[in-house]
């Protein structure tokens, strides 16, 4: 395979990204982090909802200010997602390196 000619950047001269663990582990950590809270967002905050109403009882109108509700329900959610998210990652990266040390041993 060849080095296509419409592309104005070499492959290995292009700079690395910012996900890349190797190069950039701070950086990597936190911005897959924050992506990894955005995708917990949603459900947290369904979760959120179902726990705030459900011991509501018949009252017309749960929340007087909804889309004040909203806002403060979303930013609680996505806080909440992504400490969930650090503690997600720091267990996925100390299962691989566990992982990595098991197989080191055995080979």
């Amino acid at each position: 395979m060849g080095v296509n000619i419409f592309t104005t950047d070499h492959p290995l001269a292009a700079q690395s990204s910012g996900f890349n663990w190797k190069k950039h582990p701070v950086l990597s950590f936190s911005r897959n982090a924050v992506v990894l809270g955005l995708v917990f967002t949603p459900g947290t905050l369904v979760t959120l909802y179902r726990f705030v109403t459900g011991d509501i009882g018949a009252e017309p109108t749960p929340f007087p200010k909804p889309w004040l509700a909203l806002v403060i329900g979303l930013a609680f959610s996505f806080v909440f997602s992504v400490v969930l998210a650090v503690m997600v990652l720091s267990a996925f990266h100390l299962l691989i390196r566990f992982f990595r040390l098991l197989c080191e041993r055995n080979f």
